[in-house]
């Protein structure tokens, strides 16, 4: 996947004196940081991981993104102006609150990082870990940062969804030559978020797919995951109210050394305590005049493009505020 933004320099107006923080460097933060500095305003980007690109650097895989293109474009914008603080998590490392105080208009752009649970018995067994963390430590080391320490996988490998995320996870666990790797997914391949296709390929890479299958409970042995009861599913009720229902006398026992969770992900919102209510409208505007949303922080896991276009559109909003401030 081509990933270039293109910044015309002969169409960057003159500055206009006014400051804008994004927070978060991944697609919708770098889409909009363009737009905004070709409107002549001040960009400074905040992010939490040691370089920006957010997940197109540390969360997809090479054969669907092009890495160093990334970062080209990044180095670009640095060239050009644009301000980028790494390893510098707003709301934790930074109020959100101080970023507010300081800048004129503020974007959140911090996509969507959060793991869903499974929030079933067992769960915090050890061997069991949330696919996306996995793959963020396990792209940090490809890219060089050795500190970060990866879980060895090894034995009977299972994966649990049928998003891009769950694909993913199974091509690394592939990569470190474990004895067997599973997909596990409630629904059939048809309807996988990740595409029939592309679960059909993984299958042919050697991944046992197993459809209808919904896990109920992680059984271990001395603190460590050994086991995965699971039941099959099926469709019920006529084709317009159709559910997933439970298999009567289906449940049984799919061996798991190691387990990646890939569930489905939530928006990231910086924290800012209790006192701090921030109110998230669909446009992308907020409960507070300068602080807007964009991306997967606004949209949820969606793909690139779109983020790409919440970015730009978010960014349009901003020039208007502040053309009016």
């Amino acid at each position: 996947m081509e990933f270039l933004l293109k910044v015309d320099t002969e169409r960057i107006a003159p500055p206009t004196g006014k400051k804008v923080a994004i927070i978060g460097g991944g697609p919708a933060g770098l889409s909009a940081a363009i737009e905004l500095f070709r409107s002549g305003h001040g960009v400074h980007v905040y992010e939490k991981m040691p370089e920006p690109g957010g997940l197109l650097l540390f969360g997809m895989p090479e054969y669907r993104i092009n890495k160093e293109k990334v970062r080209e474009t990044i180095r670009k914008l640095k060239d050009l102006g644009i301000i980028f603080y790494t390893n510098k998590n707003v709301g934790k490392d930074i109020p959100l609150s101080e970023i507010i105080r300081d800048y004129d208009a503020v974007l959140i752009a911090t996509g969507a990082w959060e793991n869903n649970r499974l929030c079933i018995p067992g769960e915090n067994l050890g061997g069991i870990h949330y696919a996306l963390d996995f793959i963020i430590k396990y792209h940090l080391m490809k890219l060089g940062y050795t500190d970060t320490s990866l879980p060895k996988l090894y034995g009977h490998v299972a994966v649990i969804g049928g998003g891009l995320t769950a694909v993913d996870a199974c091509h690394i666990a592939q990569q470190n030559k474990v004895d067997s790797v599973s997909l596990i997914y409630r629904r059939g391949k048809v309807h996988a978020p990740a595409g029939r296709k592309i679960i059909e390929n993984l299958e042919a890479s050697g991944v046992k797919v197993l459809e209808y299958t919904q896990p109920i409970e992680f059984l271990g042995e001395l603190g460590r995951v050994k086991t995965i009861k699971a039941v099959k599913t099926k469709f019920v009720g006529d084709r317009e109210s159709s559910r997933l229902g439970i298999v009567e006398d289906s449940e049984h026992l799919i061996p798991a050394d190691n387990v990646l969770i890939a569930v489905g992900l939530r928006p990231s919102i910086p924290n800012n305590g209790s006192s701090f209510n921030l109110e998230i409208r669909e446009d992308g505007r907020t409960n507070f005049e300068n602080v807007f949303v964009a991306g997967d922080a606004l949209l949820g896991p969606s793909y690139v493009g779109f983020a790409l276009r919440s970015g730009k559109k978010t960014a349009e909003l901003i020039n208007a505020y502040l053309s009016k401030k």
